[in-house]
């Protein structure tokens, strides 16, 4: 059951409508080879025209998933509670109510471009950290969690990638399994709407 939401801040309910917004938006862009590719069927549009959105909509779409989520400075602390601004708007995690943190990792030409660690409150708001200061008031708050309740849920990469862990090739295990996971969802991407295309 989802938390009551009783501190000052404003309540997440509406920064959760916009992210579900947001990343309806972005997976549309994502998808949006297929549908034209199912108008190309009933003859409203050329098949090539998927081709164009493949390589213009479908990457955007991508980035803007990775990017929802991510804190923007300047970040405010007020006790337990972080506050930062997203591509959504401002958004407030309650890092005394944490129920789960997981690492996420992004690509770039030369590597790895970044790591963001997505930590997911008691309220249901999602939040991901990629400061130093952020990462020192989530580690914290994971050396201090509340008496009460259940202890929150870590991936041994995001606790790695934290320094709680002492598993020094857990956090290039993880960097390998997700660059793969990354190379082959694109290739598949590119070749079914190649594939379809044609």
């Amino acid at each position: 059951m989802r938390a009551k939401y009783a501190h000052r801040f404003r309540s997440p309910a509406a920064a959760r409508r916009r992210a579900r917004r947001w990343t309806a938006f972005a997976g549309a862009l994502v998808a949006s080879p297929f549908a034209e590719l199912a108008l190309a069927a009933v003859g409203l549009f050329p098949a090539g025209v998927a081709i164009a959105l493949m390589l213009t909509a479908g990457p955007a779409g991508l980035l803007l998933l990775t990017e929802l989520n991510t804190e923007r400075p300047p970040q405010r602390r007020s006790g337990n509670r972080l506050t930062s601004r997203t591509l959504t708007g401002e958004r407030t995690v309650d890092l005394s109510r944490i129920e789960r943190v997981r690492l996420l990792t992004h690509f770039s030409r030369g590597g790895v471009s970044e790591r963001v660690l997505l930590v997911r409150d008691a309220y249901g708001m999602s939040f991901g950290l990629t400061g130093p200061a952020s990462h020192r008031a989530l580690r914290r708050a994971r050396e201090h969690p509340p008496r009460r309740g259940p202890r929150p849920r870590a991936s041994s990469a995001a606790l790695a990638h934290l320094g709680m862990l002492p598993a020094p090739g857990r956090l290039a295990v993880h960097t390998v399994v997700v660059w793969l996971a990354t190379v082959l969802g694109l290739c598949g991407y590119v070749t079914a709407v190649l594939a379809l295309a044609a």
